[in-house]
Formats: C-alpha cells, structure tokens, sequence
C-alpha cells in the first residue's frame, strides 16, 4: 500500500468545493482514499484519525492545500494525482455566460439588491471580517468556515440579533431553508416545522 501526498504552498480553495472535489478524487481508478483539504490543524487531525497523515503533511500551513492520495501502488497513486490535476482544472472552466463574480459582498450587494443570504467559506483568519461585511448589508448568513474565535462568533451572532438576521455558524456544513439546501443537504420532505441543531445533518 502507498500513501502519497502533495503540498501546494499559500494555494487556496474554499471547503465546499474541496469536499466536491474529494468525492470526485475518490471515485477514480485505484484510489483507495483521497483527501483534498487546506492544511489546518483540524483537517490534519481528519487525516491522522483515517491513518493518512505522514511527516510530509506536518509541514503543511493553514494556507496551503494538501493532496493526499492511499492506493495499491505508488504509479497508482501517481494516476491518481494526474486525475485530480484534471480535476481542477475542469473546476476553472466557466460552465455558463450567465455566471458572474464579484471582487467584494459589498459590490455583490449593491449588483443584486434582491440577494438575501451570503454563503461564506474563506481562510478562518478572514471569515469574521466577512460575515460583518455580509450582516452589515442586511444578508442572512451561512458561516461555513471555521477558526473563529468565540469572541468573535459572539459578537457576530449578537450584532445579528440585533439586525433581525441569521447568523448560522461558523463551521456550519449544511442547511434546508425554503427546502432549499445549502452547500449540501439530505432529501428530506417539505413540512411546516423548522429544527434548529448544533448538528445540521444530525437534524436532518
């Protein structure tokens, strides 16, 4: 069995499209576990609970992505590592004329007036500095990084209070609102009850 790992230094990717890609590097050929993550202490911890973390991986910072891939064989391994090459680079094509992106919330805000929720999941040394900027708009928020202080987590949630606005999070993975879900979510049927968790998928 071989375990290989590649560290790009201060590249980044944000969680939800890195646990997209995980899945899509775990489906292909001899691949026996793939993990494609940023180099935070948690997911470092993922990675050392699932026997995957090797002192390659240690040197890895917050701000950089770690490619780690357990297959059969090391030219295994290294099929794998092509693949997700692939991977990402398919990720970088515009699928639609009709896509747009913006440099700041602030900009997003004042473009799409009818925007009621921001999504945010950046490096954790920003997050609190950009769900503000998301309240501060009049923007529900869906705080999927973590790293966040609790005095800044409190100081979110109560200047959301005070707003009359969500403030879910940080670390918050999943959520059904409108029976729309999330960043990901489970099939679960439309009603008239709301469940509010510490757990999103524990509650779904």
């Amino acid at each position: 069995m071989s375990i290989k790992v590649v560290i790009k230094k201060s590249t980044y990717f944000d969680s939800v499209s890195l646990m997209s890609l995980s899945t899509k590097a775990n489906q292909l050929p001899g691949v026996e576990q793939a993990v494609i993550a940023m180099g935070t202490e948690m997911n470092k911890e993922v990675l050392r609970n699932v026997g995957l973390l090797i002192p390659e991986i240690e040197e890895a910072k917050s701000s950089d992505l770690m490619i780690v891939v357990k297959a059969e064989t090391d030219e295994l391994c290294d099929d794998a590592f092509a693949g997700i090459e692939e991977l990402f680079a398919k990720k970088g094509v515009t699928k639609g004329a009709s896509e747009i992106k913006y440099a700041t919330i602030d900009s997003a805000a004042k473009s799409i007036p009818e925007a009621n929720l921001a999504i945010i999941s950046v490096n954790g040394a920003f997050a609190a500095r950009e769900a503000r900027k998301a309240l501060e708009n009049d923007l529900h928020v869906m705080l999927f990084s973590d790293n966040v202080s609790i005095e800044e987590e409190i100081s979110l949630k109560q200047y959301a209070h005070e707003k009359g606005l969500l403030m879910m999070g940080p670390d918050c993975g999943t959520a059904i609102i409108g029976n729309v879900a999330l960043c990901f979510g489970n099939a679960v049927r439309k009603g008239s009850i709301g469940i509010v968790a510490a757990s999103g998928t524990g509650s779904q």
